[in-house]
């Protein structure tokens, strides 16, 4: 048998040398707009220009393993980065073999949705083989630092007890051990930056992490970055970050207590503040994704923590997330678990909570269902809500906070979220009593409009607005023990999510206002096919509808109309009108989506150049427009579209102050003007 392996091997070295090979050239100037070999339908052979199915990529994947190539080395030269050809003598250091021992366990979950499909089915195939030696090497040497420091330790005189850290020692033995979990944690941050879902980040010209998002995605050319260099992802610079969590950490006496337990036990916590950031439904299994890290930590740290390290693998099953491929894929029992665990949770979180201090907890869930009736609802805020409410708090707010980075990596160009919603909580004052539906809905109309101008007037992200929005209509819907239906029902909490997502419409119907007539045209053109065709029928009925014609808005290049239908023009290509030249034409549309145009091409800047020219009316309308354009998009699933307005919005309270400066400096000129012509 070991021959006949030994002739297949020799048989594919003979077929490796027969079939074509690639090569990759540097070329210098402008960067050439290429489209790559790899898109959404499948691949390009870089051979013949065949496209490739992925079924076919990933069957292949799965029998012989994807291939690394080298393809090119970027080093650090006196103006910036260099990037050079890769040659022989670069690919030969590059294909070693694997270490003898190295940490690996099996991948699970919602770790295998991407790259299990090409074969990639242990931590392990996230690593090329020059990556595990290092890191391994690296964890390795953790034993041996120890032993160092604890001898260091003792010479300095401090205690031989010869107690363990994880006994609740503090002599030198336990001091060793501290400095080696400090360098566990310095691996652990290494391999977020030596592994193959590395990519390049060619704008920043730099390293991106394997945990960009919380999510192990396919990279196609990914980055090995150099270990030893002073450059991202080097152990010098991972190092310098371990040094700074460690130096911002409390240095008084005080000390406090970390427990980990079992959320939907008593704890026997009484009397105290409660702030926590619960599971998001089966938005993010973290036990699926945490082994990548785990594997790692257990390798360095298992002597110093056996009892913490038992297990291989981090536990799954206990973890309260809505996952069905834990319940023989059963969506309905994922979600009965999570129901249940979050009942019992925030009944103990009512337990531990003081009377006088509001609960805050954080929740970071996107409403994205719609039924056939276009009602917009969410399971996961359906069963944050109904937990928290049955367990006997009235939900007084919600409010966003900023938690995301702005360089994260976003999947596929997708709208999420910006923040994290703080659900306000306290615990009820006395017996409930029943509302009706039309009381409901007469208080729902009273508080919502009110809450949601301070939402937009603080320019939160449109992103965010219906998440935020939750909560002056849930704090109606909770403060009564249940709201009685026509029939005699009692309204669920699904069903109060879409009555005040669609007070969320109403109001965004409303704050666009007055509007003149060409943008109230251009709008429900807008709702109906975004910037696709319409037939020229259905166009010249709306435009008639709305005091207008189809004729008109042509000559004003605003749309196309020809051979039966039309069609808005997409804002790239719209012609570029000046302030004074807008009277005749859709003001307010015209102006939004110039300004948005602007704040691709110019920045900022460009935008404040065109808010200085127009008066506060004007501008709180493109303001308003932009936010129910953004909700337009959103419901029909044009990212990128909604990705323009929802950036228009959080980069308001910037422009609004550049465009401040800009009147100041235009009042200025004229009053100079004015002066010399006196």
């Amino acid at each position: 048998r070991e021959r006949e392996r030994e002739r297949e091997r020799e048989r594919e070295r003979e077929r490796e040398r027969e079939s074509p090979s690639l090569s990759f050239e540097i070329c210098p100037g402008p960067a050439k707009e290429l489209l790559g070999t790899i898109n959404r339908n499948g691949a390009i052979c870089p051979f013949c220009g065949e496209p490739i199915k992925f079924d076919y990529i990933r069957e292949q994947g799965k029998k012989h393993g994807l291939k690394p190539i080298l393809m090119a080395i970027v080093a650090d030269g006196p103006e910036g980065r260099l990037y050079l050809p890769a040659n022989e003598f670069h690919e030969q250091i590059a294909d070693i073999s694997r270490p003898n021992k190295y940490p690996d366990g099996a991948l699970s979950g919602k770790a295998l949705v991407n790259i299990g499909l090409y074969g990639f089915t242990s931590t392990s195939d996230l690593f090329t083989n020059r990556q595990l030696v290092a890191l391994t090497t690296f964890c390795n040497l953790i034993p041996e630092i120890q032993q160092k420091v604890q001898n260091a330790a003792i010479q300095a005189g401090m205690a031989n007890d010869n107690v363990s850290l994880a006994d609740g020692g503090s002599g030198a033995k336990a001091y060793g051990e501290a400095v080696g979990v400090y360098l566990a944690f310095l691996i652990d941050k290494l391999t977020d930056y030596h592994s193959s879902i590395c990519s390049w980040h060619a704008g920043k010209e730099l390293i991106r992490n394997t945990f960009g998002r919380q999510a192990i995605p396919m990279v196609w050319d990914f980055t090995e970055a150099n270990i030893f260099c002073n450059s991202s992802g080097s152990v010098r610079s991972m190092m310098s970050w371990v040094i700074k969590s460690i130096q911002a950490l409390p240095k008084t006496l005080n000390s406090g207590t970390a427990i980990q337990w079992d959320a939907t036990q008593d704890n026997g916590l009484r009397s105290i503040m409660v702030s926590t950031d619960p599971p998001y439904y089966d938005n993010i299994s973290y036990a699926d994704l945490a082994d990548f890290f785990y594997i790692w930590m257990r390798w360095s740290l298992k002597t110093t923590y056996p009892q913490l390290f038992s297990t291989i693998l981090t536990p799954k099953n206990p973890e309260l997330v809505a996952t069905p491929y834990r319940f023989d894929g059963s969506k309905v029992k994922a979600k009965e678990f999570f129901e249940d665990g979050m009942l019992q949770t925030c009944r103990n979180l009512y337990t531990y909570s003081r009377d006088d201090i509001p609960v805050t907890i954080y929740y970071a869930f996107k409403q994205s269902e719609t039924d056939s009736d276009a009602n917009t609802a969410s399971s996961g805020w359906e069963t944050m809500l109904s937990a928290i409410i049955n367990a006997g708090f009235t939900i007084t707010g919600t409010w966003p906070m900023r938690t995301e980075m702005e360089n994260r990596t976003i999947a596929s160009g997708a709208n999420a979220l910006a923040s994290s919603i703080i659900i306000v909580c306290r615990k009820n004052s006395g017996q409930k009593p029943k509302i009706s539906l039309r009381d409901f809905l007469a208080e729902l109309k009273q508080e919502m409009p009110f809450a949601l101008e301070k939402l937009q007037d603080a320019n939160i992200a449109p992103v965010d607005l219906a998440q935020s929005a939750i909560g002056p209509g849930i704090a109606v819907f909770s403060r009564y023990r249940a709201v009685v239906q026509a029939d005699g029902t009692e309204m669920s909490v699904r069903d109060a999510l879409k009555i005040i997502n669609r007070e969320l419409d109403s109001h965004l119907n409303d704050k666009v206002g007055q509007i003149d007539s060409g943008t109230s045209f251009c709008l429900s053109l807008y709702t109906q096919k975004g910037f696709n065709a319409i037939s020229f029928g259905d166009a010249d009925t709306l435009a008639r509808s709305k005091n207008t014609s189809v004729e008109a808005l042509a000559r004003a290049d605003i749309l196309t109309s020809a051979k039966g239908s039309v069609q808005l023009i997409v804002r790239e290509d719209l012609k570029v009108f000046s302030v004074q030249d807008l009277t005749p034409y859709p003001q307010i549309w015209l102006i939004t989506q110039q300004s948005a145009e602007s704040l691709t091409t110019k920045g900022l800047e460009g935008v404040a150049e065109i808010f200085s020219c127009l008066d506060d009316t004007t501008i709180s309308q493109v303001k308003a427009l932009c936010y129910q354009l953004y909700a337009i998009a959103e419901k029909k699933g044009w990212t990128s579209e909604a990705l323009v307005y929802n950036d228009m919005i959080i980069s308001w309270d910037t422009t609004r102050a550049r465009t401040e400066q800009l009147r100041e400096a235009n009042r200025k000129t004229k009053h100079v003007q004015k002066d010399l012509f006196e």
